[in-house]
């Protein structure tokens, strides 16, 4: 049913946008029909497209038959589409940034300190979540060694390490730190060609053969898996893929654009796309495009569009990265940010009142805040982006915390609708101003820290 629904779609969608007449449109449903074995060795998925001649016959004669659909129907869906898609003017509001204050959106704020213990260091470059009743850290914890370890939220106490490093059965080489499944409250890892899932209590859920083709990342959504696919060789001509719980191919979404390959290799900008899950809804964007997309029914919907008069990051300059890695170490200088003369929409989160988002121009960063309801944006004080180095930085950036002194609050995950969470190491709070701090809590927190102890997860309550 999945591949039907693909197929359909893809031939929908081809006929709508090719316009025409109807006997043209039949005429260019036929031609796909035709090269569709073809685009299949490409996309190296056989199974979708070769079926066997009666069926191939069937899907022929479905083809038809959409395309009258599609001739009675374009019109007015495309009309509707159009009148949902909302613009967000981040351009005309660029030069108009303000300080806005905590207590604006937020009713209280809480600190969870994560128990320090040899068994259980967090390193800077883990990832943290939050559910209801704990705090995960997964990542690599030193250069040759991944961890994932659960705390309980409500004292910050180590709870237990899930699985660990090994080539036995249930063990790992790798983990997924970008993947956390919320409504299952499930993380991931990778060892011997098996993609493997454990609950928050430490037992297996499941697994899954390894996805055949490379991806950046992938989400969790309904009862499959969304990979996404980047074009790194400029020619690649897969985008998105769906998998089952046992990584079997089930649908997928096209790459249709490319880019021109000059040299061997290639300095990749990192991940270049971000996907997430809001309200049971599948959103995805990618730096190279101004638009937010709902992910639906296998195809991709345009939901919001960043207005940045034309300045997102060209999809054909990709090949040299973004920071100038190479050149910098030629010449002794810092790395040139080949970017920034554009912009770019990242760090997107959702709840029912809001889109919280970064906006990244000529080495600066917006925090910025879209109101669904009035449908404005509020853009804030930028900071400086530092060129790429060994030493982490850490950005403070985001709501002015007046709530109790603390530092700037901006969100790096949704718990709920009403929750947010971010993270700050213990020495960014220990550099805080004791004269400025209105909670006592917070300074007896900052009194049983040390510059060795672990992270401080922070989750504000924000207001009806």
């Amino acid at each position: 049913m999945l591949i039907r629904t693909t197929y359909d779609h893809f031939i929908g969608r081809a006929v709508t946008l090719l316009g025409g007449s109807l006997c043209f449109r039949i005429i260019v449903i036929l031609v796909i029909c035709k090269i569709a074995p073809f685009l299949s060795k490409k996309l190296e998925v056989y199974q979708i497209f070769m079926f066997r001649y009666t069926i191939y016959k069937y899907w022929v004669l479905r083809g038809i038959v959409l395309c009258f659909i599609c001739n009675a129907c374009s019109n007015s869906a495309k009309n509707v589409e159009d009148s949902s898609i909302r613009q967000i003017d981040v351009m005309a509001n660029l030069t108009n940034t303000q300080t806005i204050y905590l207590s604006e959106i937020a009713s209280s704020i809480e600190y969870i300190a994560l128990e320090s213990d040899k068994k259980c260091l967090v390193s800077p470059t883990m990832s943290i979540y939050c559910s209801k009743e704990h705090v995960v850290a997964i990542g690599n914890q030193t250069v040759n060694h991944a961890a994932c370890y659960v705390f309980c939220r409500k004292t910050g106490k180590f709870v237990r390490e899930i699985s660990r490093p090994g080539r036995g059965p249930g063990e790992y080489g790798h983990v997924y730190s970008h993947f956390w499944d919320e409504n299952r409250e499930q993380i991931c890892v990778g060892g011997n060609n098996q993609i493997i899932f454990f609950n928050l209590d430490g037992t297996l859920s499941h697994q899954a053969n390894l996805f055949k083709t490379p991806f950046d990342i992938f989400v969790a959504f309904d009862n499959y898996y969304v990979a996404y696919h980047p074009n790194r060789s400029g020619s690649d001509t897969l985008r998105l893929s769906f998998y089952d719980k046992k990584g079997n191919l089930t649908g997928f979404i096209p790459n249709f654009r490319s880019w021109e390959r000059i040299n061997t290799w290639t300095q990749r900008s990192g991940i270049e796309v971000l996907m997430y899950v809001y309200d049971n809804n599948l959103y995805f964007k990618e730096i190279y495009c101004d638009t937010l997309f709902h992910i639906k029914d296998f195809t991709l919907q345009p939901r919001y569009v960043f207005n940045t008069n034309g300045l997102s990051v060209p999809y054909k300059i990709q090949e040299d990265g973004r920071w100038d890695i190479l050149g910098s170490i030629r010449s002794g200088r810092v790395p040139v940010d080949r970017y920034e003369r554009y912009i770019i929409i990242s760090n997107i989160l959702e709840n029912s009142n809001n889109l919280f988002f970064s906006i990244e121009h000529r080495q600066h960063l917006y925090p910025a805040i879209y109101n669904k309801a009035n449908e404005k944006i509020q853009i804030m004080l930028p900071v400086f982006i530092p060129p790429p180095s060994r030493n982490r930085i850490m950005l403070l950036y985001g709501f002015e915390n007046d709530l109790d002194g603390g530092l700037p609050f901006w969100p790096q995950q949704m718990i709920s609708d009403k929750e947010m969470m971010c993270v700050y190491t213990a020495e960014e709070l220990l550099e805080l101003d004791a004269s400025k701090i209105t909670d006592e809590k917070l300074k007896k927190l900052l009194n049983d820290l040390n510059e060795e102890s672990n992270p401080v997860v922070v989750i504000v309550t924000l207001k009806e």
